[in-house]
């Protein structure tokens, strides 16, 4: 800044050096006329991002998982669902963990397609100066099994990365402390803060919360231990599906 200001004091005195005036506002000549040129921008909350994987800007769109069809300019876009996979009983009381399997999808080419967990979310409000946003997840239902329950069951997230595959410009900065957690557990109706973004021009576009890593999820499938069902020794193990609910949010941080 201080360069700046030496160069704009050297042109001044020069000019002054020589008797020259400094140029003034171009006026309209006598029998001009001037056009005016307009263009109105309107907010667009009816259309999906493209149903691509994690990152991806190009390419043959996902079948699964399904869109949010909302209209809204924040909002959760999508999100896999977790299969544990089927687990044969063991008759003890040690606690018990359980990997969830790497999702498995196909493109609407007809292709198999597998990758990590994810959470795609927007925030491509037009109508505020800051795109400012938190994204929460908590386990609004305790897996469930008719009136069988899986009491003080929790899952853990590690591996988080935040990563876009078209907004790299807005995307915030997740080195920031405080924008976003590497690793969480859900419990039963606690609301956990993932990522929160107050960073100034940054926030606007669409994301997605990816858990683990793409290449290596890729490359070996079974090895994928991102997401981890973890359940009390306390219950006594029955046969049968177990389904939870885990909610995801993104709400207004301005």
């Amino acid at each position: 800044m201080k360069n700046s200001y030496k160069l704009a004091g050297a042109a001044l005195m020069a000019a002054m050096g020589v008797g020259l005036a400094l140029p003034s506002a171009t006026k309209a000549a006598p029998g001009d006329v001037i056009g005016k040129g307009k263009i109105t921008f309107t907010q667009d909350d009816t259309t999906n991002p493209t149903n691509l994987p994690p990152g991806e800007s190009t390419g043959p769109e996902l079948t699964e998982p399904t869109q949010n069809t909302e209209a809204n300019p924040l909002k959760i876009v999508s999100v896999t669902d977790l299969d544990f996979d089927s687990k044969a009983i063991v008759a003890n009381d040690s606690d018990k963990t359980y990997d969830a399997k790497a999702f498995k999808t196909t493109t609407t080419d007809g292709t198999d397609a597998v990758m990590p967990h994810f959470i795609r979310f927007q925030d491509v409000r037009a109508d505020v100066d800051t795109n400012y946003h938190t994204v929460s997840a908590e386990m609004t239902k305790q897996f469930t099994n008719g009136t069988r329950v899986l009491d003080g069951a929790t899952i853990d997230y590690k591996n988080v990365s935040l990563i876009t595959g078209t907004n790299a410009t807005t995307k915030p900065d997740t080195t920031v402390e405080g924008a976003l957690k590497p690793t969480f557990n859900l419990a039963l109706n606690q609301k956990e803060t993932v990522l929160s973004n107050k960073q100034e021009g940054k926030g606007y576009g669409v994301f997605e919360l990816m858990f683990g890593d793409k290449d290596a999820t890729v490359a070996n499938p079974d090895s994928y231990d991102s997401i981890t069902l973890n359940i009390p020794g306390t219950n006594v193990l029955k046969t049968g599906e177990y389904e939870a609910e885990i909610t995801w949010s993104i709400t207004d941080a301005n």
